[in-house]
C-alpha cells in the first residue's frame, strides 16, 4: 500500500463579489508550490482549476465551496502562467436556469489574456 501524502489544498482568493452576477478571484501561483513539482510554467488544467473555483462564487451567498461544477464547456488556453505570477479571474454569469448556472471565466496576467472556459456550476 502507498503512503498517503497529506490533502492537496488549491485555493483562489475572492476580491471582489457580486453574486450571481460577477466575482473576481486571484490566484498566485508560487514556484514552490507542490502542484507545480518544480516547473516554470503553470499547466493548463491548475489553470482550469482556478478558473472553475471563480466560477463556483457565483452560487448564493458567493461563499467558497458553495458552487459545485458540474461541466467545462469551450475552454482555452491563448497564452501562459508562469510560476510566480498572478492569475487574476474575472467570472460572469451569462444564464441562469432553477438551480443551474452557466457562467464565463476569463483569467489575465498582467492584462493579457491567457485562458477562459465556460462552465455550468449547480447552486
Amino acid at each position: 500500500m502507498l503512503p498517503q501524502s497529506p490533502p492537496f489544498r488549491f485555493e483562489v482568493r475572492l476580491v471582489e463579489c457580486d453574486p450571481p452576477r460577477r466575482c473576481v478571484t486571484i490566484k498566485r501561483f508560487s514556484g514552490g508550490e507542490e502542484c507545480l513539482h518544480g516547473e516554470a510554467q503553470v499547466p493548463f488544467s491548475l489553470v482550469l482549476e482556478a478558473l472553475c473555483q471563480s466560477a463556483a462564487f457565483l452560487a448564493p451567498g458567493g461563499a467558497s465551496g458553495q458552487g459545485r461544477i458540474l461541466r467545462v464547456d469551450r475552454a482555452e488556453m491563448t497564452g501562459t502562467v508562469s510560476a510566480g505570477e498572478t492569475l487574476r479571474i474575472t467570472s460572469t454569469l451569462l444564464e441562469e436556469s432553477g438551480a443551474v448556472l452557466k457562467a464565463e471565466s476569463l483569467g489575465e496576467v498582467d492584462g493579457r489574456l491567457i485562458a477562459r472556459l465556460q462552465v455550468l456550476v449547480a447552486r
